[in-house]
């Protein structure tokens, strides 16, 4: 009778065990159903947690970029030095509304580079980490993606061609309302370029290398003008870098410059901000004409020397034939 009653027990143990297990395992799975369910609905508030993480990333590291920047605020021009010091050399100059990145600080200098120019300036002409004045005097461009872009008179492909424009060229952008084009300053006229093929950025002014003697810059100019005018008639190619072969605005102002060993950018809106800016009144020989979307050799008296167009290529013309918007001195 108690082998009987301990079989019994037994028996109801196994059966209790097995009834519990089965009805754990036939309530986990819809645990396990609840688990997936739970992490698909979580996913679009994953995803939003993501995007706002990304944009808040991205605000932080604009941010950031603002609070390197900094820029000149003085009534001529501040001096870059190789050293925190000033008895250390002057390797470049910024002129007012200037902007450079700062990547020290010490003993009231910051450590800066400005363009091509890297070095030392006081502290407190530098107004740093301002949006609204990096905003102020900054300049909308458009650069050429493509071998040939055509600027029509209309943000529309139906539109009269203005002009045409060459890889690389750098155009001031004058609106951006309409999706996919911007309004665009040229030398032949303001006309529209599709955003398709042009890369849309903001441009500042950097520092500029030291002044040198006005005396050397004269007779050097001169140098400058024989040689460029030695190439009149020769072709005008865009992007081309060839005297003889063919060469656009900014490659003749390049390679003419490289004879004397001076390199410049091959841009004509990068050439603005070469040498030291003058007046066009105070223009010399061998000075670099800017115009918007446009470069030329001063030859005095009124004239310049450039690779003007398919047409007509390497020419002499009246410097005022367009607007000048610059002249740079960088001998």
């Amino acid at each position: 009778m108690k082998y009987r009653n301990k079989k019994a027990v037994a028996t109801l143990l196994l059966t209790t065990l097995l009834f519990t297990c089965g009805a754990t395992g036939a309530q986990a799975a819809p645990a396990t159903d609840l688990t997936a369910v739970g992490s698909v609905a979580a996913a679009p508030v994953s995803g939003v947690s993501l995007a706002v993480a990304q944009a808040n990333a991205q605000a932080a590291a604009a941010q950031e970029a603002v609070q390197n920047l900094g820029v000149a605020q003085i009534d001529n021009y501040l001096n870059v030095r190789s050293e925190a010091s000033t008895d250390s050399e002057v390797v470049g100059i910024m002129k007012n509304n200037a902007v450079a990145e700062i990547t020290g600080a010490v003993d009231g200098w910051y450590q800066i580079t400005s363009g091509s120019i890297s070095g030392y300036v006081k502290a407190e002409y530098l107004a740093v980490g301002n949006q609204d004045l990096l905003n102020s005097v900054k300049t909308r461009m458009a650069q050429v993606n493509t071998e040939t872009l055509k600027v029509r008179s209309e943000a529309s492909t139906e539109a009269a061609v203005v002009t045409l424009v060459g890889q690389d060229q750098q155009l001031k952008v004058l609106d951006e309302q309409i999706p996919g084009w911007v309004k665009v300053e040229t030398a032949d006229g303001e006309g529209y370029i599709s955003t398709e093929f042009a890369t849309v950025a903001d441009t500042y002014q950097y520092a500029e290398k030291p002044q040198v003697s006005e005396q050397k810059e004269s007779s050097s100019g001169g140098s400058v003008t024989s040689y460029a005018l030695q190439f009149l008639g020769n072709p005008y190619v865009w992007g081309g870098t060839s005297l003889t072969k063919g060469v656009d605005c900014s490659g003749f102002v390049m390679q003419v410059y490289a004879h004397y060993g001076i390199s410049l950018p091959h841009s004509s809106s990068a050439l603005r901000g070469v040498g030291r800016g003058v007046s066009y009144s105070e223009a010399q020989p061998g000075d670099i004409i800017c115009y918007s979307g446009h470069v030329a050799i001063y030859l005095g008296g009124g004239k310049i020397v450039h690779a003007s167009n398919p047409k007509d290529g390497i020419k002499v013309s009246s410097a005022t034939y367009k607007k000048i918007v610059a002249v740079r001195r960088v001998m």
